[in-house]
């Protein structure tokens, strides 16, 4: 019996990738989230700037100080694939979404939260920077080599009192 492994669409890769970066409780998760979702060479927009990789997974790491928890919520979103007969490969991919962010740090008790608002396009594809790795001979194993090789975000932070975020 043989098993086909499926994978997600391109849509459902960038919000299990975004959701994964948000959710990061340390630096060396978020690394790791960031590794698996952007390619090493990505071109990188935020806010109308360009920045680099390296820049931009500091800023990420900025905004979620601390983090004890974080919720997710994608509000709408568009795919183009870049074959129409394949919509797992490559495309582009955008995304609303808002997120809350909790912190472990309390004032009166209660836990300093943000929330952030964001539209994010991206740009997929397999990156050839990535080999797929070589199995011993008749074992077949499951490789992904999308990566986002250009993102664009428009994204705001901003404090927000815990009980009434909306996330």
């Amino acid at each position: 019996m043989s098993v086909n492994i499926v994978l997600p669409t391109l849509t459902q890769w960038t919000k299990n990738h975004v959701t994964a970066i948000i959710q990061a409780k340390n630096q060396a998760a978020l690394e790791a989230a960031v590794d698996a979702f952007l390619s090493k060479s990505a071109t990188i927009n935020v806010n109308g700037a360009q920045i680099t990789r390296d820049a931009f997974v500091q800023q990420l790491s900025s905004e979620n100080f601390d983090e004890q928890g974080a919720t997710v919520n994608f509000n709408e979103s568009v795919e183009v694939r870049a074959d129409p007969t394949d919509g797992f490969s490559a495309g582009s991919v955008g995304l609303f979404y808002t997120a809350v962010i909790v912190e472990a740090i309390r004032v009166l008790g209660a836990p300093v939260s943000s929330q952030v608002t964001a539209s994010l396009n991206v740009v997929i594809a397999e990156d050839p920077a990535i080999p797929p790795p070589h199995l011993p001979g008749g074992i077949h194993g499951f490789f992904d080599g999308r990566r986002v090789m250009a993102l664009n975000e428009i994204r705001t932070q901003a404090r927000v009192d815990a009980a009434t975020a909306t996330a």
